[in-house]
C-alpha cells in the first residue's frame, strides 16, 4: 500500500567479492532504513517461465487475489521459450494410443535417480513426476498443440514418454500460459529487475525492485518496494554468466557456447544465498551433447540430433569410427563427445549423419540446411573429403553399423538398434559439440518448495523456489524432456504449499 512505513532491515546482498561487482544488480550493501512500500500484493513470483506460469495461474486459481509476475528482461519465457519443447509425460494419451501401457511417473522417477548417478532425490522427483499429467492438461487446456501421433523414446529414459510441442519449441507453452495467466487476473510485468529482498529478521517481507530496467544497464528503471507475503522464484539457473560457472567449476571450456537466454545469470539465487538460503549442487553445471558449432545459442540442432540419434551414426574425424552408444544419456554422451581433440587438444567436432531421402521435406531438415548448420552430401567420399576424415575408415564403420542394424545388436556399444536404419546416401549430416545447458544446482528446498536456510536447517519464512532455481532434485545428471516437466509441476506443488502456510 503506497505511504506504508515500516522499520525494517534491507540486507546485504550477494556480495562476494569481484564477482558481485559484475552482476548486474547484486547489492552489496544497504543500511538501515524507513521503507516507503509503493504497492502491496499477496504473492510475488520472480520469473515468467514454465514454473513461473504455471504458479501463477495455479495460484490464481487457488483463490489467492493478487499474483504479480516479475520479468527482468523485455519479453516473457526466458530459458523456456527457446526450449526444445520436449516433454516427459508417463501415461500421455499418444503413449497409450501406441499401446504402451506399463509406464508409470516411478519409472520415470527410477530412470531420473539412475541417471543421478546417486545424488538425485528421489522424494523430490516423486512429488514432480506425480503431477506429469496435471502439467499437461494444463498445457492443452490452456491452447498448446503438441505433435499428432509424436512420443518417443529419448536418452536415459526406458519408456517412450516423450512428446513434442508442434513448433518444436517451448514457446508453444509459454505463449499460451502467458495468455491464460493474463486472462484469469495475474499481473504481469516486463523489465522489473530484483535488486534485493526486504527481510524483517529472517523472513522476507518485500522486495527492492528496479522497474523498467533495461538489461544489462543498472542505470535504468526506478526504484520500488513491494511489499508481499510470500515471494516464488522461478528464475531458472545461471548458465550465461560464465565468470560464476567457473567460479563453480573450472573443468569447464570456458570457449563453450551456451544454450540459455541472456538473461539467466542468477543475481537472485546469489541474493537468495545473501539472506541464508542453502545453496546445493551448484558446480553441477550440465552440457548439451546435441549442440553445434555452427550455430549459436539452442538453435535447431537438438531437433536434428533427435534423428540422428535414433536411426544414424555419429563418428569421429580423427579416426572414422564410432564412440559411442548415441541413444544414452546427456552426460555419458557430452563426456565422449568432449574428449574427441586434436593433437593440440581443440575440438575435433564429430559428424553426425542420417539418410536425406527418409526427411527431404522435415521441417527440422530444410531449417538446417537453410542455415547451413548441416549439409546435405551424395556419397562417403564426399562426406570424407568435407570433414577430412579417412575415407576408407568411415566407409568401414558405416559398413558395421548396416550389420549391426540388420543384426539388430550393437555389440560395441550396447545401443538399442531398434529404431536405428541402414545408411546408404545422401546423407544429412552435421558437426555436434556440447553446448553449457543446465545447472543442476541452485537454492535447496523441501519437496514442498519452501527454501531451506543454512543456519538452522529450516525454511526460511515466506519464501520458495521452484524449477531450475533450485538443486539437489536431478544429481549430476538431468533426463531430456525433464525441463518442461519439472518446471510445471513446480507450479502446482508451490500453489499447494502457499495455500498450506497461509491457512497456518
Amino acid at each position: 500500500m503506497q505511504g506504508r512505513r515500516n522499520f525494517l532491515k534491507l540486507s546485504a546482498g550477494a556480495a562476494v567479492g569481484s564477482l558481485a561487482a559484475t552482476l548486474p544488480g547484486t547489492v552489496q550493501a544497504n543500511t538501515c532504513h524507513e521503507i516507503n512500500w509503493d504497492e502491496t500484493l499477496d504473492v510475488i513470483i520472480i520469473g515468467s517461465g514454465f514454473a513461473g506460469l504455471s504458479a501463477a495461474i495455479n495460484l490464481k486459481r487457488s483463490g489467492i487475489k493478487s499474483v504479480l509476475v516479475l520479468e527482468k528482461m523485455m519479453q516473457f519465457g526466458g530459458n523456456s521459450a527457446i526450449n526444445g519443447g520436449w516433454f516427459a509425460v508417463p501415461k500421455n494419451p499418444i503413449q497409450l494410443s501406441q499401446g504402451i501401457h506399463d509406464d508409470s511417473p516411478e519409472e520415470l522417477v527410477n530412470d531420473q535417480v539412475t541417471a543421478g548417478r546417486g545424488m538425485a532425490s528421489r522424494e523430490h522427483l516423486q512429488a514432480i513426476a506425480s503431477h506429469a499429467l496435471d502439467s499437461y492438461h494444463l498445457c492443452v487446456d490452456s491452447g498448446v498443440k503438441f505433435r499428432e501421433g509424436f512420443n518417443i523414446l529419448v536418452g536415459g529414459h526406458n519408456k517412450a514418454r516423450a512428446i513434442r510441442t508442434v513448433d518444436g519449441t517451448g514457446g508453444e507453452i509459454t505463449r499460451n500460459l502467458y495468455q491464460v495467466a493474463k486472462n484469469e487476473g495475474v499481473d504481469l510485468r516486463l523489465q522489473q529487475y530484483v535488486e534485493d529482498f526486504v527481510m524483517d529478521g529472517n523472513k522476507i517481507v518485500g522486495l527492492k525492485v528496479r522497474s523498467g530496467f533495461r538489461y544489462p544497464d543498472m542505470n535504468t528503471g526506478e526504484i520500488k518496494y513491494i511489499k508481499t507475503d510470500k515471494v516464488v522464484i522461478a528464475t531458472g539457473g545461471f548458465a550465461m554468466n560464465k565468470q560464476l560457472c567457473n567460479l563453480l567449476d573450472p573443468s569447464i571450456d570456458p570457449t563453450m557456447d551456451c544454450t540459455n537466454a541472456k538473461g539467466a545469470t542468477g543475481e537472485v539465487t546469489l541474493t537468495a544465498m545473501s539472506h541464508g538460503a542453502m545453496p546445493v549442487h551448484m558446480n553441477m553445471i550440465q552440457t548439451g551433447h546435441w549442440g553445434s558449432p555452427d550455430e549459436g545459442g539452442f538453435g535447431w540442432s537438438n531437433a536434428l540430433l533427435s534423428i540422428t540419434f535414433h536411426e544414424g551414426m555419429i563418428a569421429s574425424v580423427l579416426d572414422g569410427n564410432r564412440f559411442m552408444n548415441e541413444r544414452l544419456d546427456r552426460k555419458y554422451c557430452s563426456d565422449r563427445i568432449l574428449a574427441q581433440r586434436n593433437p593440440d587438444n581443440t575440438p575435433a567436432y564429430p559428424i553426425a549423419f542420417f539418410n536425406y531421402n527418409d526427411y527431404p521435406n522435415d521441417d527440422r531438415v530444410v531449417r538446417a540446411l537453410r542455415d547451413e548448420m548441416a549439409w546435405k552430401v551424395d556419397s562417403i567420399e564426399e562426406l570424407a573429403a568435407k570433414f577430412d576424415v579417412d575415407a576408407s575408415a568411415l566407409k568401414a564403420s558405416i559398413t558395421l553399423h548396416n550389420k549391426h542394424v540388420k543384426d539388430r545388436e550393437d555389440p560395441l556399444f550396447g545401443r538399442l538398434m531398434d529404431t536405428a536404419k541402414h545408411l546408404t546416401p545422401p546423407f544429412v549430416v552435421s558437426r555436434i559439440w556440447p553446448k553449457v545447458h543446465y545447472c543442476m544446482g541452485g537454492l535447496k528446498t523441501d519437496v514442498d518448495g519452501r527454501v531451506i536456510g543454512s543456519k538452522n536447517l529450516a525454511p526460511l519464512p515466506n519464501l520458495y523456489a521452484i524449477g531450475e532455481a533450485t538443486g539437489g532434485v536431478h544429481g549430476v545428471n538431468r533426463l531430456s524432456s525433464c525441463a518442461c516437466l519439472e518446471g510445471l509441476a513446480g507450479g502446482f506443488i508451490v500453489s499447494k504449499t502457499i495455500n498450506t502456510d497461509m491457512e497456518v
